[in-house]
């Protein structure tokens, strides 16, 4: 019970950081990483520790399948060399360069310490990525490719840090076996992945509650991800690709008040889990600093310092030479497609490497370790060290993103984007007006002697001609130069729409209060008139 009311506390301070800060921007994240830190060192606030299972089994799961589920195949199928080469080789070379410093500084600790180190450090966070972005405009591909990427670096990471952990407590480690694990499972992962994507697809398009359609959408990552688990394998690349496969062919068949449903849940625990992680991470400063005060300032500014550089560093190295220069170089095939981008795109991307809970997660999983380093037990100080390495990616990186883009002029090709996404959107609609005034004007032929509903055709096919001019005439308005807000431009135009909504809101309120109508029927039209305004907002 006093867990609960931890928890209950917590998410107050979440409302509160949310409310206060709502247009500021600064990414919620990283305020509620510092607002962590602060609380922990708070006389007497209580110790929320981070438990690894709950992030790795729960958390994780919920965020991959949200992520892929509401991305675009084709968008990381195009992209998928670079998403490739970040998820998997920038993981295993991160991996090891983080090892051979680790080792180096603190030799005694032996290498399969060292690896277990840098597995942990090794994956850029998608939570982090995500949520930072969410205040901030990149360009498409270099959003593409950074959510592609931190989706499936958790899979490469979690297993080497299985076989590096394992090695701790046998001494023994093999790369043949970790490799061919690692294949096994990526292609094992892939098969089950898409298999059952497409059996629950099939299963939840027959589900016309959208009460139970929400309950078995919620059960999906976990039917990814736990069995894949109990195989041997990682379980999150198989929730990821479940998540592609019903978020990419599957939502037409669904039902719309279930995709209304869905498009405000998800995004909801979305952001509860996201926020509680990044608070957890700040809350855990202090215990963390008290786990290894037998180890010198001196010596851990040491440690943490050249961790952070070799992280920072080694993707830029990464980046630049093995993800844009090298296939370009070898393979004339690739630079013809795919031709050098500018030289902000791969800073960016470098630049975004911020890591988050899952990286604290995987460490805190780390048993006592039969070894002493200093005086503290090893995991003690490899927690310290992977909490130093999110704590100042995420402020450092975090903070300076908005103004990097800015500075590089990034920000207008994301401007330019935005107004591109603004055309083809009233370009479709308009093509959907077009679509839907022919097939009226076919059924008008066929309805001809039903003079009812010949009535109800003719004044949708006003209401559609009406609409198709307005789409045409916000089509002529754009420059190519300036970005139009939408909800500017249908500021006038939805007036007369929502204040309709709201007098007749105020009326329904009136009779429920005199007793005119009972609950259930005001809320069956309150609805009516919620989805009528979402629709209008849209």
């Amino acid at each position: 019970m006093e867990q609960i009311g931890i928890y209950v506390l917590l998410f107050v301070v979440i409302a509160v950081i949310g409310q206060v800060f709502n247009k500021s921007s600064i990414p919620i994240s990283l305020l509620l990483v510092i607002a962590g830190m602060v609380l922990s060192v708070v006389p007497g606030f209580p110790h929320v520790s981070l438990k690894p299972e709950i992030v790795l089994d729960i958390f994780l799961p919920v965020l991959i399948y949200q992520i892929s589920s509401f991305s675009a195949w084709k968008d990381f199928k195009k992209y998928f060399r670079s998403i490739a080469l970040l998820s998997v080789g920038h993981v295993i070379f991160i991996t090891v360069l983080v090892a051979m410093v680790f080792h180096a500084l603190i030799p005694q600790l032996g290498w399969p310490l060292a690896f277990v180190l840098g597995a942990v450090v090794s994956p850029p966070d998608d939570v982090a990525i995500v949520s930072i972005a969410e205040k901030i405009r990149m360009p498409a591909r270099v959003m593409t490719i950074l959510e592609g990427e931190g989706m499936l670096n958790d899979a490469t990471a979690l297993i080497l840090f299985r076989f590096s952990l394992a090695a701790v407590f046998t001494h023994q480690f093999s790369v043949i076996h970790a490799t061919s694990a690692l294949f096994a499972v990526i292609i094992g992962e892939t098969f089950y992945g898409l298999a059952l994507g497409y059996l629950l697809g099939r299963i939840r398009s027959t589900i016309y509650n959208s009460t139970l359609h929400m309950i078995a959408s919620l059960l999906t990552p976990f039917l990814a991800y736990f069995p894949a688990v109990m195989l041997g394998g990682c379980g999150v690349l198989a929730t990821a690709i479940t998540g592609f496969v019903i978020g990419n062919y599957y939502p037409s068949r669904f039902t719309p008040e279930f995709r209304l449903i869905s498009r405000a849940v998800w995004p909801t625990l979305v952001f509860a889990i996201q926020s509680i992680i990044f608070l957890l991470v700040g809350l855990n400063m202090r215990f963390t600093l008290e786990s290894i005060s037998l180890i010198s300032s001196h010596a851990l500014i040491l440690y943490a310092s050249a961790v952070i550089l070799t992280i920072v560093i080694g993707r830029f190295f990464w980046v630049y030479v093995a993800l844009i220069f090298l296939p370009r170089f070898l393979f004339p095939s690739i630079r013809k497609k795919d031709p050098y981008p500018p030289w902000q795109y791969p800073f960016i991307v470098s630049w975004a490497g911020m890591r988050g809970g899952v990286s604290l997660a995987a460490a805190l999983a780390i048993p006592v370790l039969p070894v002493l380093a200093e005086g503290t037990n090893p995991r003690n100080l490899i927690i310290f060290l992977v909490f130093c390495v999110i704590t100042i990616t995420l402020l450092l990186q975090g903070l300076t993103l908005p103004w990097l883009l800015k500075v590089l002029g990034m920000h207008k090709h994301g401007q330019r984007e935005k107004y591109d996404e603004h055309l083809a959107e009233l370009s479709s609609r308009l093509r959907m007006c077009e679509a839907a005034l022919l097939w009226l004007a076919e059924y008008k032929k066929q309805m001809k002697n039903n003079k009812k509903l010949l009535a109800e055709i003719k004044l949708q096919i006003r209401e559609q001609e009406m609409l198709k001019r307005q789409l045409e005439e916000r089509i002529q308005g754009h420059d190519g130069n300036i970005i139009h807000d939408e909800s500017s431009e249908m500021k006038e135009e939805l007036f007369i729409f929502t204040e309709i909504i709201e007098v007749q809101k105020t009326e329904l309120f009136q009779l429920w209060r005199k007793d005119k109508i009972n609950l259930n029927v005001r809320n069956k039209l309150l609805d009516k008139l919620d989805h009528l305004a979402k629709h209008l907002q849209e």
